[in-house]
């Protein structure tokens, strides 16, 4: 049932006054609440523990944004907390490099795949920039085909985006290997220094064949091949869609889930092609910064304590087959496609999404396009979540947009 006290009133008071000097009212553009939730959306969220999160006006909620993917332990988890308390009394920025850097670089270096040499930056998107100016210097070649989102930085055919930029830049389709045979012999493979590949969340077993199928075709022509683990890696497993396919890149980026959400990112990969760095001049004065890398040191050590893949995909699995289940008994042409560490969300039309995830909200329970379950989901916290669904499903099929 709907908490019949609930409101909002403070999270949308507080909106109108960050428009007011913030742009949109948010750093992020996925986190910008919905003007046709007003009242049911909540804006801010003050805290977290677990897999829980608590908004300005002090509602709960079982939390699958999962701060939109890197929460892949759960908020607030005491020995991250205590490690990075711990770091920030020593200090967080040094006038030299932090011992820090070279152990956590080790850590990486004996978990993901394609990594020989590893480097930091804060976001995946400059590190996903980083991958590409290092194919550039590499190669000597301007193209980068590119596949899924990549960050803003990288976001091609928007304003502010000059032609001459877009030009060496071509979007094609996940699982389609014909697409990109056909970009290298339009470009002429001779002038395309890597392909740049994010996993497509609903069809993403597809990578099987097509990750595969890449790796050859960037073989064969001397290209580059980069994945975009930004949200695979510590997901879908330790070392990504790249372990999990056994597929291994030239490059690759991690970040969110491999800090628990403290920012940090990582830029990887063969040795050779990161040496170039040192004429590229990729340099920042917070890539090592200490209090995302011991929380990355903490976290590696919880993964190889803990089975946290194991669970992510439990939990997740048993969303999904709850999800299934709740879909048959009501009838209604929803579910959740891909694998169960990253799921995605279908629905037959937006206003469909935004009728299930109010009716969610009202309820105690955050939904998103992917669902992210973290280490701290239990089974109850995923029974509790199906209960509130299952109502939802049914209070939306009522308005008939679920026919």
């Amino acid at each position: 049932m709907p908490m019949t006290m609930r409101t909002v009133d403070r999270s949308w008071a507080l909106y109108d006054r960050a428009n007011t000097v913030i742009p949109m009212g948010t750093q992020t553009h996925s986190k910008a609440p919905r003007d046709a939730l007003r009242g049911t959306e909540p804006c801010f969220l003050q805290r977290g523990a677990g897999c829980h999160v608590w908004d300005v006006d002090g509602n709960e909620y079982i939390d699958f944004r999962s701060g939109l993917g890197p929460i892949t332990l759960g908020y607030s988890i005491p020995e991250v907390n205590d490690a990075v308390s711990r770091q920030l009394a020593d200090g967080v920025v040094f006038s030299y490099a932090h011992p820090l850097e070279v152990e956590v670089a080790e850590r990486l270096v004996d978990i993901i795949p394609c990594a020989e040499t590893v480097r930091f930056l804060k976001t995946g998107g400059e590190a996903m920039a980083a991958t590409h100016r290092l194919a550039r210097a590499f190669t000597g070649r301007d193209h980068i085909l590119t596949c899924g989102y990549h960050g803003w930085i990288n976001s091609m055919g928007r304003p502010g985006v000059p032609e001459a930029v877009n030009s060496v830049y071509r979007a094609l389709p996940w699982g389609d290997i014909a697409a990109y045979e056909s970009a290298f012999a339009d470009l002429g493979a001779h002038q395309v220094a890597a392909v740049s590949v994010a996993c497509s969340y609903a069809d993403i077993e597809l990578g099987r064949r097509f990750l595969a199928d890449l790796r050859a075709l960037t073989e064969g022509h001397g290209v580059l091949l980069i994945f975009d683990e930004i949200v695979t890696g510590f997901r879908l497993a330790r070392g990504g869609a790249q372990q999990y396919f056994d597929v291994t890149p030239d490059l690759a980026v991690f970040a969110k889930g491999m800090s628990n959400g403290v920012p940090l990112s990582t830029y990887l990969g063969r040795s050779d092609v990161m040496e170039t760095v040192r004429d590229v001049v990729i340099s920042s004065t917070f890539g090592g910064d200490t209090l995302g890398l011991a929380a990355a040191k903490a976290v590696i050590d919880i993964y190889e304590r803990e089975d946290v893949i194991g669970t992510l995909w439990a939990r997740g699995r048993q969303l999904h087959e709850g999800f299934a289940a709740l879909a048959n008994t009501h009838q209604v042409p929803v579910y959740i496609a891909g694998l169960p560490p990253v799921g995605k969300l279908e629905l037959p039309s937006p206003e469909a999404r935004l009728a299930l995830e109010a009716e969610c909200l009202r309820r105690g329970v955050i939904l998103y396009t992917v669902l992210y379950p973290n280490f701290s989901h239990a089974d109850a916290d995923i029974n509790a979540a199906l209960v509130v669904i299952g109502e939802a499903l049914a209070a939306v099929k009522e308005l008939g947009l679920l026919n």
